[in-house]
């Protein structure tokens, strides 16, 4: 895919989108206590394509395309079956099958961006294996294919695939840090569009802002903050004018081409955003 992964200077002053990455995050520690399925994979049929959703305490919710997890939450190092799957009731056909497949290679965070597990590829480095009783399936340098499970016989999915982190020929472990896993769900059933790719990230022992930047950085590039919008409120305008002004000849969020100085070039990047964001 074409998606830069890599993470983006607006972000630390997006609330709307430290809000969503504190609820992902405390939400990691939730479905692990009380809450049905909180921090789980929500799944739901819209127009006829599945539609992956985040799971709150308070129950589906919005569409959502990046999700977070941690290797040793179960205290079995290297190894995760968390985030699962859960469709409701009588979404899918009973008597059909959901499937999980791999869009492309895992990826490592280096602090910039998400990047190969090693320079040759995927099958060089490390490497993600899924599993659900006899089924598995391991990513490789490219799209790998996955393995389906029966609908449940109230039109339910609710599954926790099993995943583990393979370390590269040679290691003895993988190594610590953060990981990306780019996939895709489908359905056998004639008529049911596959979801988009969707991304686990994977705590693999990195700290937590190392964590909370790969995972906001992903996040920015499946949905990108709108440039121009300033104070996020999902609006160019004069409010975005007024400080990208404030802050000419100096840097910071208003320096929009990154040049290291709010001037003319980032001026007119704004302008020509301006109004409703996409």
């Amino acid at each position: 895919m074409t998606t830069q992964l890599r993470s983006s200077p607006q972000s630390p002053s997006v609330t709307p989108r430290l809000l969503l990455l504190a609820t992902l995050l405390s939400s990691m520690i939730v479905g692990s206590a009380a809450a049905q399925h909180a921090g789980d994979i929500g799944l739901t049929l819209d127009a006829g394509e599945i539609t992956t959703r985040a799971i709150t305490a308070s129950g589906l919710a919005e569409p959502l395309r990046v999700f977070p997890g941690a290797f040793a939450d179960t205290g079995v190092p290297w190894f995760t079956a968390n985030p699962g799957y859960d469709a409701p009731s009588g979404e899918f056909p009973v008597g059909t099958r959901l499937g999980v497949r791999f869009m492309g290679p895992i990826r490592v965070w280096d602090g910039d961006s998400f990047e190969l597990t090693s320079p040759s590829g995927a099958l060089a480095g490390e490497r993600l294996r899924l599993s659900f009783l006899t089924a598995n399936a391991t990513s490789g340098d490219g799209p790998a294919p996955g393995f389906d499970l029966a609908v449940q016989s109230d039109g339910g999915w609710h599954r926790h695939l099993n995943m583990t982190l393979l370390a590269a020929p040679g290691a003895s472990a993988p190594e610590a840090g953060t990981y990306l896993v780019p996939l895709q769900l489908y359905s056998t059933a004639e008529g049911i569009t596959a979801s988009k790719e969707f991304w686990l990230v994977l705590n693999g022992g990195s700290d937590a802002a190392s964590f909370a930047a790969a995972l906001s950085a992903a996040m920015d590039a499946m949905d990108p903050p709108c440039i121009g919008d300033i104070d996020a409120s999902g609006t160019v305008d004069g409010a975005d004018l007024g400080a990208l002004l404030s802050s000419w000849g100096s840097s910071g969020p208003a320096d929009l081409d990154l040049s290291g100085i709010v001037d003319g070039a980032d001026l007119g990047t704004l302008l020509s955003a301006w109004g409703v964001c996409p």
